[in-house]
């Protein structure tokens, strides 16, 4: 059986095993494109929910539009709106109306909070000059509280981000060792801590979102640090920038700076620790020492009443 009658025998098996092999990567191509294109409408699904979620209702748009409205007085200042908008961006509220709806909210609490007063003075019938100081220090209060309100939620989102920061420094060496990009690796590490930190996924997707549209990175990080105004966001931009611009290694020096915010979230706790003993004592003499008084002294007391007042009454 010489070449030629061998090929002839063996093309038709050939032509079968590579005529399988193709249908075979045909179909396993089409199901990997069903499956990009399922999660993708998935994806674009989630998204339009969640706009739609965003859109609220018309009765809460016409509420915040009659806020708006409400607060536009107080804004005539830019350097002042420019710094309300920023201080409600730290707090997580990003809607282009923010700061006249948060001055409208402001008015509206201190015209409601007097209400109460003034309603039980024109009960009694006694609208004198007690009830209306009341009323004014309860409007002056209704205005002042908000203030003192975002002041707390900006502080909680704060301590948010920076407790969950060393664990994703780590989540951003990790990735780096493993040849993902920058821009990457904000992606990804995004995603995985979208349960843990919701904060700290909005600003990491908005800063992905600022550099595929263009703007340095450099720029980019800057803008996240003025939105969530945390210190150790800012040692971390700053960081990534240095090392970039000097051309060392981003992930050796994140796993230093990882260790090193370790040590810091420690000593921070230490001091927490260590201020709790003065700050208990307030409620411990306010609240405890009272009642331990009343049990310890309250029964000698009432004998030496009942042993008294019998010989003052004979006297």
């Amino acid at each position: 059986m010489n070449t030629m009658d061998l090929l002839a025998r063996l093309a038709p098996f050939i032509a079968i095993v590579l005529l399988i092999y193709g249908v075979m990567v045909y179909f396993e191509r089409r199901r990997a494109v069903k499956k990009r294109v399922r999660e993708t409408d998935t994806v674009i699904a989630a998204r339009t929910t969640v706009l739609r979620k965003e859109e609220g209702s018309p009765l809460k748009e016409r509420l915040l539009g009659w806020l708006s409205s409400s607060g536009q007085w107080a804004l005539k200042d830019e350097a002042e709106a420019s710094k309300v908008q920023m201080l409600l961006i730290q707090g997580g509220f990003r809607h282009p109306l923010a700061a006249t709806i948060y001055y409208g909210i402001r008015a509206a609490v201190g015209l409601i909070l007097p209400v109460p007063i003034l309603m039980i003075a024109l009960i009694k019938g006694k609208l004198n000059a007690t009830y209306l100081i009341l009323a004014f220090m309860m409007a002056g209060l209704g205005y002042v509280l908000p203030q003192f309100v975002m002041e707390r939620v900006v502080r909680n989102r704060q301590e948010r981000i920076d407790r969950a920061l060393p664990d994703v420094i780590d989540l951003f060496t990790i990735c780096l060792e493993a040849g993902l990009a920058m821009q990457a690796t904000i992606n990804r590490v995004a995603e995985e801590i979208r349960a843990v930190c919701y904060d700290l996924y909005q600003e990491l997707q908005v800063a992905a979102g600022e550099m595929r549209a263009g703007l340095p990175r450099d720029q980019a990080l800057r803008n996240m640090v003025q939105r969530t105004g945390v210190q150790s966001v800012r040692s971390l931009a700053t960081l990534i920038i240095q090392s970039d611009k000097l051309g060392t290694s981003i992930a050796q020096a994140l796993r230093v700076h990882a260790d090193s915010t370790r040590v810091q979230r420690t000593l921070r706790a230490e001091e927490k620790a260590g201020k709790l003993p003065v700050k208990i004592l307030i409620p411990l003499i306010l609240c405890y020492f009272p009642v331990i008084f009343i049990v310890v002294v309250g029964p000698g007391v009432i004998q030496i009443i009942r042993n008294l007042l019998p010989s003052l009454a004979h006297r």
